[in-house]
């Protein structure tokens, strides 16, 4: 009797990749990711490649303070304020603040106000102390206006000034009130005076400013929180140096109490609104005046973490920012994460600022730091090196960064350097967890001239790398780079070298095994 012969089934099967995700740092992970890398990008998406030169360095920093950029460079070294490389001012020895308002910078804590366009620095708050005789009268008979004259009461003060006056002998006057008019010599306000009278000592007046732990900018106002008072505030419109102008009009000043638990975190103006971040809640002012302005409250939401704040920035209109257990993204509604494929690294402190389109962020997890890159469009995060930045700030068109060295350089440019980097992927299983043999592994990577790229495989649970092939690009070409590993469970590779590369293929052909030595 003819039996009929049998086919043989195809024991092996061809893959092949040609898009990249980026890192991911849980344990298991798709096989177009990477569980480590160094210097990477997602520029040449669905590629993966070497990321850009870096800029030059312009300028060594001895202890950086600050930075900001408006309408040029300003930056703070240890107690020297600078502006477009000239010193401006004399500054605390501490971290700022900077809030740009119109050509304004105006620097927190120690409350200055540089005028970028004509080089004006003034103070926020001032204080005038009589010296002289001072008389209070009547503008005029029966009139509310009251004119206070000393030598220099009007100096440092302007128009329509919010101060507090205090050490007046008539009671009616130690409060805080508007400055109707100011000369040298005088001010006028409004008051209630039955007769004239003459103060000869003790009479003080100031302009203050809040101590806010979190300032920024939003509709021609600056914004500002305290925790240790519970209070939101907003300066008068257009006139960031008066917080106490209350006259019942459109351009007041404005002051709220909050009463959500925590500290604030973090201050953000976002398509048009403030937001206030505490760790589980966050604070959004709706309004356009303060007749109108009401704080919204969200919690338990995922806020800025504390000491995160400067992780805060938007990119692409997205308000991205280090919450406690996440980096989350902002659209106006609720929090999203954008964070889960580095969710295990735990970021205690960091700096982040943007680039065409990308979130950099310099973040620290576990003792040790790195310069993180998220690509809105593509939702992929790569990383670039152990790269410790303090201060970082976008203007005009570039990202300059100061790292702990204080050395002063943009994010990208044309600093001649060998860029040194690595792909590392994670635990490869093909699809099943029995024994396999790989029959051919081929990278198709896109080398520049004088590139070097080596291969190296790591097996099983084999803690050390065995190192496969090592090739220089002698012209700008593309490279297929056929490896034949041996068999094994789980396998991973790592691509190193120096100089441009973009990954742009790999190609498998996988022979199935048997489940012999396969640990039920």
């Amino acid at each position: 009797m003819r039996l009929p012969y049998l086919k043989a089934t195809s024991q092996q099967t061809e893959k092949s990749i040609g898009s990249f995700l980026g890192i991911n740092k849980n344990l298991v992970i798709q096989e177009n990711e990477f569980v480590d890398m160094k210097n990477m990008s997602s520029d040449a998406y669905p590629a993966i490649s070497v990321r850009q030169a870096r800029g030059d360095v312009t300028k060594t920093i001895t202890k950086p303070n600050g930075l900001f950029y408006k309408n040029g460079l300003m930056y703070v070294d240890g107690t020297n304020l600078y502006y477009k490389d000239k010193k401006i001012a004399d500054v605390t020895d501490s971290r700022k603040q900077i809030v740009g308002i119109g050509a304004y910078a105006v620097v927190f804590p120690d409350k200055l106000m540089y005028n970028t366009h004509t080089g004006e620095l003034k103070t926020m708050e001032v204080t005038w102390q009589q010296a002289s005789a001072a008389t209070f009268a009547q503008t005029t008979q029966g009139s509310t206006l009251v004119k206070i004259s000393c030598t220099g009461i009007g100096k440092m003060f302007a128009q329509y000034d919010g101060v507090e006056i205090s050490g007046c002998t008539n009671a009616d006057f130690n409060k805080f009130i508007i400055l109707q008019e100011v000369s040298d010599n005088y001010v006028i306000v409004i008051g209630s005076l039955s007769a004239q009278f003459t103060q000869a000592s003790g009479l003080t007046i100031k302009r203050t400013v809040p101590d806010m732990d979190f300032v920024c900018e939003n509709e021609n106002r600056l914004w500002g929180c305290s925790s240790e008072n519970h209070e939101i505030y907003a300066s008068k419109l257009g006139d960031p140096a008066n917080w106490n102008a209350f006259e019942g009009i459109s351009t007041d000043s404005y002051a709220v109490t909050v009463g959500s638990d925590g500290d604030f975190t973090g201050c953000v103006s976002h398509l048009g609104y403030v937001i206030f971040f505490k760790e589980d809640t966050i604070h959004k002012v709706f309004g356009n005046k303060p007749s109108n302005y009401q704080v919204s409250t969200s919690s338990p939401v995922r806020g800025i973490a504390k000491g995160m704040e400067r992780t805060a920035c938007i990119v692409n209109e997205t308000l991205i920012y280090a919450g406690r257990d996440d980096i989350c993204s902002y659209d106006g509604a609720q929090p999203d994460s954008v964070g889960d494929a580095l969710k295990n690294l735990e970021f205690v402190d960091g700096v982040a600022s943007y680039h065409k389109g990308k979130y950099y962020a310099s973040l620290q997890a576990g003792g040790s730091w790195g310069l993180y890159v998220y690509d809105l469009k593509r939702t992929i995060w790569t990383k670039e090196d152990a790269l410790h930045l303090v201060d970082m700030v976008y203007g005009d068109g570039e990202l300059y960064c100061v790292d702990e060295k204080g050395n002063l350089f943009a994010v990208t440019g044309k600093r001649q350097e060998v860029i040194s980097w690595y792909l590392e992927s994670g635990d490869l299983l093909e699809g099943t967890i029995d024994n396999k043999h790989i029959r051919k592994l081929r990278f198709h990577i896109r080398m520049q001239q004088g590139t070097e790229v080596s291969v190296l495989m790591q097996y099983d649970d084999d803690p050390e790398w065995h190192r496969v092939s090592t090739f220089r690009s002698k012209t700008y070409r593309t490279h297929v780079v056929p490896i034949i590993p041996r068999c094994c469970q789980k396998y991973r590779y790592r691509l190193e070298g120096c100089g441009d590369m973009q990954l742009i293929a790999i190609g498998k052909v996988i022979g199935l095994g048997s489940d012999v030595n396969v640990s039920i």
